[in-house]
């Protein structure tokens, strides 16, 4: 089915759907993950990023147990890979003509490089001379601030009450301990939980739990990691500028 929709929803969807049935079918990132031809890395990127972009987590981490835990598709999981597969016999059903200009939505579709993929309800706009700040709340209570030019506010046409996505490079997060963070004059802290964190020769890949599901991945040279002794489920806060925020909106 997901060959089917890819002209439709574009590689990257249909990609994530595979992932989320081989997830359904095994109970198991990497046994996901080798089914989808993908690294164990790769695999958990996605299921960062589809869970940062839904209202409510659509992958679910489960642990301890007789097997040491596993993954599983939550309820909006299950909801949302059943209507693929009826979009999919719809689509199937319809004309070579009506397919071909469905197919035509896949150039709208925008894949961007930033590692981080926040998606929120805007609860607050400062109206400055040249820039907005753009205060954006995430599900489970966290806020982050993204300050942009009047001009793109406008141009956006953001409201208070609307929703966007806040993209942010993991190589602009930094890490610190709850008691130092708070010490630090920065825009953005967001408290949460080390949920993973994947070793390099020189920086090391961490992935900060959110309250309320959301992922929020930083890119730390193995010193600074070092230095902070810091292990899997640890409280830590993520630090990043209001400058280090692009918005972006589904139009």
């Amino acid at each position: 089915m997901s060959e089917l929709l890819q002209p439709f929803a574009g590689k990257g969807t249909g990609q994530r759907i595979a992932l989320l049935r081989a997830i359904r079918e095994h109970g198991s990132i990497s046994a996901a993950a080798r089914q989808c031809q993908l690294s164990y890395k790769a695999a958990w990127q996605h299921i960062d990023n589809i869970n940062n972009l839904s209202p409510q987590p659509l992958v679910a981490r489960l642990t301890g147990g007789k097997g040491g835990g596993g993954t599983r598709l939550t309820a909006l999981g299950e909801q949302l890979l059943d209507a693929w597969e009826k979009t999919g016999v719809a689509l199937q059903a319809g004309s070579q003509q009506e397919r071909q200009t469905l197919a035509l939505l896949a150039r709208l579709a925008v894949r961007t490089s930033a590692r981080n993929q926040l998606a929120g309800e805007i609860s607050h706009i400062q109206r400055g001379a040249v820039n907005d700040t753009i205060t954006l709340r995430l599900p489970g209570g966290s806020q982050l601030q993204a300050q942009i030019t009047r001009e793109s506010c406008d141009e956006l046409a953001l409201h208070e009450g609307g929703h966007a996505i806040a993209l942010i490079k993991a190589s602009w997060v930094t890490l610190a301990l709850p008691q130092a963070a708070a010490q630090i004059a920065i825009a953005n802290r967001l408290p949460g939980k080390v949920g993973r964190i994947t070793a390099g020769l020189v920086n090391s890949e961490v992935i900060v739990t959110l309250p309320g599901g959301y992922s929020l991945c930083a890119m730390v040279d193995n010193d600074s990691l070092a230095s902070l002794a810091i292990a899997v489920d640890d409280a830590v806060c993520a630090l990043f500028s209001s400058q280090s925020v692009i918005l972006g909106i589904l139009d």
